[in-house]
């Protein structure tokens, strides 16, 4: 356990100057096996190892995919095309926000993305039509949320990669969860627009026209077809993907331009990079862990004190929330990942709906203070105070963990689609 605190220290002194994630990483590992009189050899070589994974290579896709839908024009057909159903509603615009978010989360992947791309199109309108600027960044961090619940989701590729689960399966497992946080949040819009008067009797947004909707419309359809039959692996559906939105762009709603196409990519690849960097420095944190039996060592305590799978699922959420609220997300789903699998399988808890929970549970961090992505990213797109948007994002924190409370309560609401649809687990 001394080799877990050690970790613990030199990542977090590290984190704590500002050091880059992925640096804090590589340098805690190379430390620790120096300490441990490893040679370094060993780090370079988990490092590589690690990317070589032909499953993480689609998140590069979803992310490009994500970049020629805003291109192209498909983002703002969908955003108009929601819009249309809740005019003169209270909170409408926010209840777009909220659920062209879902939409697009289901062919992205991406919290961040999502948040960048509805957000292009949503603050303006929003603030346009009388919303506070910290309450519209805060429904834009919100709706971003469900881009890593929702599949496809690029957290949920990358703990599949670590523990050898179906992507597949955690896809499915992460619809249900991924809707009841939507339809959550949504209430949560709702009562307080309501509250405010914002959405009725105002100022109408034009967000063009919705000609050729159904062609957005059936992308994530054909997403989740493509996956959950079989036909094609995640990183296959991935790229035909990036097809899809480059045809439909550039053919049939003609708003895609090829010079448009080296931006485009290049911000995928530094979007994909990052996280293959923190990738590969958790993957040799993870082994020099495994090395020193630290993953064993906590399976024996847990076992040891905690004496059935609900407390050792209220005990995960509080580590979780905890490592939510302090780390990003792809470092903390790499760094956990390895320490919980031997207590899930101890604990005869569903290897599942234990993955779709964690990635879950650590995506909310994204909008909990005080180190949420999200949050910090809603303050410079508005230019309000960390504490005004912070403010507006507690009801939408709170409507999050509730819903993840629910699921707790009533796993089946991961687990009835893998086992139904995809027939996987199912006792």
């Amino acid at each position: 356990m001394s080799t877990l605190f050690l970790y613990l220290a030199l990542f977090g002194v590290l984190f704590a100057v500002g050091a880059p994630v992925a640096l804090s990483l590589a340098v805690a590992a190379a430390a620790m096996l120096m300490l441990k009189g490893i040679d370094l050899i060993v780090f370079a070589q988990k490092f590589m190892v690690s990317m070589d994974n032909f499953g993480l290579t689609a998140m590069f896709f979803f992310i490009l995919a994500g970049e020629i839908m805003n291109g192209g024009g498909m983002t703002r057909r969908i955003v108009a095309a929601v819009s249309r159903l809740v005019k003169g509603f209270p909170g409408g615009l926010a209840i777009v926000t909220l659920v062209s978010s879902t939409v697009f989360a289901a062919i992205n992947g991406s919290a961040i993305a999502t948040m960048l791309a509805i957000g292009a199109i949503m603050y303006p309108a929003m603030v346009r039509q009388g919303y506070s600027p910290a309450f519209s960044v805060a429904t834009i961090g919100a709706g971003g949320v469900v881009g890593p619940i929702i599949p496809p989701s690029i957290p949920m590729i990358v703990y599949g990669s670590t523990t050898g689960d179906s992507v597949a399966a955690l896809f499915m497992g992460g619809f249900l969860i991924g809707a009841l946080i939507v339809l959550a949040e949504i209430a949560v819009a709702y009562w307080i627009s309501k509250k405010h008067g914002w959405g009725t009797s105002v100022l109408d947004i034009d967000f063009g026209d919705t000609k050729g909707i159904a062609w957005a419309l059936v992308f994530p359809v054909m997403i989740m077809a493509s996956i959950v039959s079989g036909m094609m692996t995640p990183t296959e559906t991935a790229s035909m993907a990036v097809m899809y939105a480059w045809f439909v762009g550039a053919f049939i709603y003609r708003e895609f331009s090829i010079r448009d196409l080296p931006a485009m990519t290049a911000a995928a690849m530094k979007g994909s990079a990052a996280v293959m960097a923190i990738v590969g420095a958790a993957t040799a944190v993870g082994w020099i862990l495994t090395y020193e039996r630290v993953p064993q060592q906590i399976t024996e305590v847990l076992v040891a004190t905690i004496s059935s799978p609900l407390a050792f699922m209220a005990i995960s959420f509080c580590i979780l929330f905890v490592v939510g609220m302090i780390m990003d997300l792809t470092p903390a789903i790499l760094i956990l990942t390895p320490i919980f699998v031997g207590p899930v399988a101890a604990f005869g808890v569903d290897p599942i709906y234990f993955g779709v929970f964690f990635c879950a549970t650590l995506t909310a961090g994204l909008v909990t203070p005080p180190v949420g992505t999200l949050i910090y990213l809603g303050c410079s797109m508005s230019g309000s105070s960390l504490s005004e948007v912070v403010k507006e994002l507690m009801p939408y924190v709170i409507a999050v963990y509730a819903a993840l409370f629910v699921s707790v309560a009533f796993p089946g609401i991961i687990t009835y689609l893998p086992k139904t649809v995809l027939q996987l687990y199912g006792n």
